[in-house]
């Protein structure tokens, strides 16, 4: 009997490199921890309270150490500066999660403006254009 189950994870993520159980298991977690952060604490910095953030991806390097996380603001308005204000609180944000987190060291929070939902609308309009 021929086993065709194949049980490997081939999650690419946005750096286009093949992620381990764990680094996903661990972005998982700290993008549900940010994004409860986001949403629950007080940051004193109206640009993130006053706008709805969603936390898309949390890429983690394999050591652990890193982490970009890609964000976007509700209907995309204000990016730059709810970029600029998530840097700026980035301590305090690094300071919630490690309450939470079981991990020996807390990855290095890079936040970035997450480029995939105008890239899927620059694909979903040349396709438009060609079905025309």
């Amino acid at each position: 009997m021929v086993n065709n189950f194949n049980y490997k994870i081939n999650k690419k993520s946005k750096d286009n490199f093949t992620k381990s159980q764990r680094q996903l298991r661990v972005g998982e977690e700290l993008r549900h921890l940010i994004s409860n952060a986001l949403l629950r604490e007080t940051f004193y910095d109206q640009i993130i309270e006053n706008n709805n953030i969603t936390i898309t991806e949390v890429n983690v390097s394999p050591d652990l150490k890193n982490a970009k996380v890609y964000i976007m603001p509700l209907g995309g308005e204000n990016k730059f500066e709810v970029l600029d204000s998530l840097k700026k609180a980035n301590g305090r944000i690094k300071k919630l999660i490690s309450n939470n987190i079981n991990l020996r060291q807390i990855p290095k929070l890079q936040f970035r403006i997450d480029e995939t939902f105008e890239y899927a609308k620059n694909i979903e309009n040349i396709l438009q254009k060609i079905k025309k």
